[in-house]
């Protein structure tokens, strides 16, 4: 049987480093980079529009009702802005670390949310779906042993079907025979041409 692997959330320490490295590369427009003959498949972009348009908005009205809020609230104004911060540099590590698609690998990735890997061999077919998972990152499915998901979100909008089924390493959790790999990604036809092409 053929193995793959997932990588669970890391450290705090290594998350503040993945969030403030993505938001830099992101600022700065520099290339994701990437090994020859990996192709990067993007995901997420509707989430980082939702959370980028919030931050902006917050950012500009933030200013004007710091003044009106009486001073019992100004902790909880402080810790939403700390939040509305962190949830920018999330959206923009999703930027930064794309699914990927070698010759002898898919690598399903969420940032630092965790990634799930498996041999590009061993994917038999791509189709589009559009389902609710609940979880964020690498997961299991609820009522379906022989399935996993890495997803930002809940949403997923791409099912691999998987022959033979790969055993995974789930991080010290154990091994799991897998058939189905459920994910999102902004072009379901992009993974689905990538995939059928030859490795």
């Amino acid at each position: 049987m053929s193995e793959g692997y997932v990588k669970r959330r890391p450290s705090g320490t290594r998350i503040a480093g993945i969030l403030l490295e993505s938001l830099a590369g992101w600022i700065t427009r520099r290339p994701v980079s990437g090994a020859p003959g990996v192709v990067p498949l993007p995901h997420s972009s509707e989430l980082r529009l939702v959370v980028i348009v919030l931050a902006v908005v917050e950012i500009v009205t933030a200013f004007l009702v710091s003044g009106m809020i009486p001073p019992g609230f100004k902790a909880v104004h402080a810790l939403f802005e700390t939040l509305l911060v962190l949830a920018a540099l999330g959206a923009a590590a999703t930027a930064r670390h794309p699914h990927l698609v070698s010759s002898s690998e898919l690598i399903l990735r969420t940032g630092f949310l965790g990634e799930l890997a498996v041999p590009r061999d061993s994917v038999r077919s791509v189709s589009p779906v559009l389902q609710t998972i609940k979880g964020r990152g690498p997961r299991a499915v609820a009522g379906d042993p022989d399935a996993m998901v890495c997803s930002v979100t809940s949403t997923v909008n791409v099912r691999v079907d998987l022959d033979p089924p790969v055993d995974i390493d789930l991080a010290g959790a154990g091994k799991r025979a897998v058939r189905r790999i459920y994910l999102s990604t902004d072009s379901p036809d992009a993974v689905r041409g990538v995939l059928r092409g030859n490795g």
